[in-house]
């Protein structure tokens, strides 16, 4: 018997993310895209009339502000998109009784522990990014009305712009990458993280969720495997040394957590499966990766 369908409404839908979980969608999945210009989640007369004439049955959020070093210097636009923008949605998703399902970040934490963090640990947002961000997380719990959050972290693809397509166009220029080796976290592969949020869609969950994909690393070990992985997939001409360098060194404007890997047991309790190891993600990225060149 066919499933019945599902109409989705894909917010911020041109982005990393949203390619991805498009290219995810289950076969009864009908998704609505939607992104700037004709979509600006900081018109909340927009949004909410929007939402009426579509009537999706589930938002999915992935619009976002996410420059988190110019968000320093651009505190109104961050918190515009990532507060304000979010309460819009919230709201409106409340009124006509429709879930709303959010992605947010592991910038939340303070990153002063060393254990998984879980759904339920404290959150202590430094820096203007991670502020925002945790103000949309709170504008949606005080709605009132069905939401799920689903925090991920160190997020990549194939395409578009993030570390790993950072760290392997450096590597064709350069011969030594000075990384960043005591920031610690999971990063996460966007096809899986997409599959991830479908499964989560069908078993209705709610509240807070992890997904990242599992292991921890520093952003030196993240920069050294890609290094590793991509010369042994043929991707690099030449293997650039990679030299771990501190925070302290890089001198970004934004504080990040010096460690956010967060667990993701409650996102297996709920549909039953785990996340991949990270390293393994990357591999199939550099699979993807090879067979387009």
């Amino acid at each position: 018997m066919a499933e019945t369908s599902l109409t989705v409404l894909l917010v911020g839908a041109r982005g990393m993310l949203a390619h991805e979980v498009k290219r995810a969608a289950p076969a009864h999945a009908i998704v609505i895209e939607r992104d700037l210009p004709e979509f600006d989640i900081t018109d909340a007369h927009a949004v909410r009339s929007a939402i009426a004439a579509l009537a999706p049955q589930v938002v999915l959020n992935c619009a976002a502000y996410t420059a988190v070093d110019k968000a320093e210097t651009e505190r109104e636009l961050a918190c515009a998109v990532n507060a304000d923008g979010v309460r819009n949605l919230a709201g409106a998703c409340g009124a006509h009784a429709v879930p709303l399902v959010h992605l947010s970040t592991d910038f939340v934490f303070s990153g002063d522990g060393s254990h998984l963090l879980t759904e339920d640990d404290p959150v202590a947002p430094q820096g203007v990014y991670a502020e925002s961000k945790r103000a949309g997380e709170l504008a949606i719990e005080q709605t009132g009305g069905a939401w799920l959050i689903v925090r991920t972290a160190w997020l990549y693809a194939t395409h578009g712009k993030n570390f790993v397509n950072t760290m392997l166009r450096l590597a064709q220029e350069r011969d030594e990458l000075s990384v960043v080796a005591d920031q610690f976290g999971c990063p996460t592969y966007a096809p899986d993280l997409a599959a991830a949020l479908w499964r989560l869609i069908a078993v209705d969950a709610r509240g807070y969720v992890h997904v990242c994909n599992s292991g921890v690393c520093s952003w030196c070990d993240f920069a050294r495997a890609i290094v590793e992985d991509a010369a042994a997939a043929g991707l690099l001409l030449h293997t650039p040394r990679v030299t771990p360098i501190t925070t302290a060194q890089f001198r970004s404007p934004a504080p990040r957590p010096a460690y956010s890997a967060m667990a993701t047991q409650r996102y297996t309790a709920l549909t039953g499966t785990t996340m991949r190891p990270w390293r393994e993600a990357l591999h199939a990225y550099l699979h993807v990766k090879t067979l387009a060149q």
